[in-house]
């Protein structure tokens, strides 16, 4: 099974910013990171413990 979203329609529709076989936009075709939607944050992972251990865990 191919999870994959392409449909080998490569045709960006460059007024409305999205593919026209995928509906993705070039960003997302591009693999650039798109933020998630406000309060879906991914945790932040902690810092290696050498790193940690020079600049500090942080402000929590």
């Amino acid at each position: 099974m191919n999870d994959s979203l392409c449909l080998g329609i490569c045709m960006i529709d460059w007024d409305e910013g999205i593919c026209v076989g995928c509906g993705r936009t070039a960003d997302e075709i591009d693999g650039v990171p798109v933020p998630p939607p406000a309060g879906l944050a991914p945790e932040t992972p902690p810092l290696p413990a050498n790193v940690a251990a020079q600049v500090g865990e942080g402000s929590e």
